[in-house]
């Protein structure tokens, strides 16, 4: 792990490098069984997605898609496939895509686009609640993105397929979110090692402008945890009441945006980057907070 005051830069060169070279932890399972009525179809752009097992962890849609959320599985794809095919009536869920963790990941799909799969649970980003009816879901085959590293080839293959949804779509960075930013403290994935930088780089995404971060560390301010907590909650992060709710919505903040230490305390990299963010994708939004909070 980096020291704290280890530069903004310099962690997210080690975190492009990572993404773009390492390649994952654990052996690759062998290819689950597909279901052979539906062989590759193309999709959209041309991207190729193989039709898996039908999921009953859907419902029919009933408002516009404004949201792209990515998780990890936690399991193998055998056992992640059966699970999201929602067959347990008590706990029935499901999700649009699953990227496989073979060494050429395959894309499966679950649901189709235009059902509300069941994969975001209890959720909440900025003015959204319940996000499964506004969103699209990719399960990624990792056991623990907190400990194993996604490989490059699943790093391709994610940006090929969420540029895809986002360019259809018209979603904007700030609303591709991973599960652990939109249930705090209910959720980690997809995880510390999850290669949001490369990602947003390629355009998949919100990240902050390196100068921004840069000029806030030059000049470090302590802020009261009323107004930390008013800069987490008006970029998305919905936080439960008093200390313990802001720890957590810290901590889901820098497992996004400053992994190399996650702990929930608002030192200067994570406010520094934190004010950034709003800055880019919420300075309207921290603007009409603000003048209502004055009324």
């Amino acid at each position: 792990m980096n020291q704290l005051n280890r530069s903004y830069y310099g962690h997210l060169n080690v975190w492009v490098f990572l993404a773009l070279f390492l390649t994952g932890c654990a052996t690759a399972p062998k290819p689950a069984a597909i279901n052979p009525a539906a062989s590759k179809t193309p999709v959209y752009t041309g991207l190729n997605i193989i039709q898996g097992p039908t999921s009953q962890g859907a419902e029919p849609r009933k408002d516009k898609i404004t949201h792209l959320v990515l998780h990890y599985t936690a399991g193998t794809l055998p056992s992640s496939l059966d699970i999201l095919q929602g067959k347990d009536r008590a706990h029935k869920v499901g999700v649009h895509y699953v990227l496989t963790d073979e060494p050429n990941p395959r894309i499966i799909r679950m649901v189709p686009e235009s059902l509300a799969a069941f994969h975001a649970g209890k959720s909440g980003w900025a003015d959204t609640t319940s996000l499964n009816q506004r969103s699209i879901g990719i399960e990624i085959i990792n056991l623990d993105g907190n400990v194993h590293s996604y490989s490059a080839a699943q790093a391709d293959m994610l940006f090929t397929l969420c540029s895809d949804i986002i360019r259809r779509y018209g979603i904007r960075p700030e609303n591709v979110v991973g599960h652990s930013d939109i249930a705090v403290g209910r959720k980690v994935d997809p995880g510390s090692l999850f290669p949001w930088p490369k990602l947003a780089s390629l355009g998949v995404g919100a990240w902050p402008l390196p100068e921004e971060v840069k000029a806030n560390l030059a000049k470090p301010r302590t802020l009261p945890p009323a107004e930390i907590r008013q800069l987490l909650t008006v970029y998305g992060y919905h936080l439960e009441a008093g200390d313990a709710g802001l720890k957590l919505g810290l901590e889901a903040f820098q497992r996004h945006f400053r992994p190399s230490r996650i702990d929930g305390l608002a030192d200067p990299e994570s406010l520094a980057i934190l004010q950034a963010l709003v800055r880019r994708y919420r300075s309207e939004d921290l603007r009409k907070a603000r003048l209502q909070r004055k009324v």
